[in-house]
């Protein structure tokens, strides 16, 4: 499926948690980010200000919550 599983998983999400990364977390971080998806990042690229960033990922799911009003 290649760069078409990112959009996928994109347009599925109501939140991305980027944890690490390579290309393909860079790739699914940006388009989560043009799409208007919040973003929170564990370890992972240093893209935007827009990016919610922690070290935990009990707090990235809490902030993902949050961020869709839940």
């Amino acid at each position: 499926m290649g760069e078409m599983r990112n959009a996928l998983i994109i347009r599925a999400a109501s939140a991305l948690i980027a944890i690490g990364g390579g290309y393909g977390t860079l790739s699914e971080m940006a388009l989560a980010l043009k799409s208007g998806k919040p973003v929170i990042g564990i370890k992972t690229w240093d893209i935007s200000a827009e990016v919610m960033k922690t070290e935990s990922p009990v707090e990235a799911v809490r902030l993902a919550l949050k961020a869709r009003g839940f």
